[in-house]
């Protein structure tokens, strides 16, 4: 299993540059820092079904993301709410989930 400590954020830009690229950087109200990707569905049921299969990704590998529903924008952002950022469990889980997009 992997430690869920907060990646620093040169160890975070690093490990996004190696694994997940795609992936961008960000915080919170709260100022806690979440990597985050945007798919853009052709319709809105594309969409929901594009969280269906983030949804079994995640529970598969018991790791869950917020994801936020704009009609056919889907956003799925990753961090661990108990290490209050960024670690490289949220960095493995956007790298395996990469190809649904």
């Amino acid at each position: 299993m992997v430690e869920k400590i907060a990646l620093t954020q040169q160890e975070l830009e690093d490990k996004l540059q190696e694994m997940a690229p795609q992936w961008k950087p960000g915080k919170n109200e709260k100022g806690v820092a979440f990597i985050a990707r945007v798919h853009h569905a052709a319709e809105f049921m594309a969409g929901i079904n594009f969280v269906g299969k983030i949804a079994q990704a995640a529970e598969d590998s018991n790791h869950h993301p917020d994801i936020i529903i704009n009609y056919k924008r889907v956003t799925i952002r990753y961090w661990t709410h108990t290490a209050k950022g960024v670690t490289l469990a949220d960095v493995q889980m956007a790298q395996k989930i990469d190809p649904l997009f």
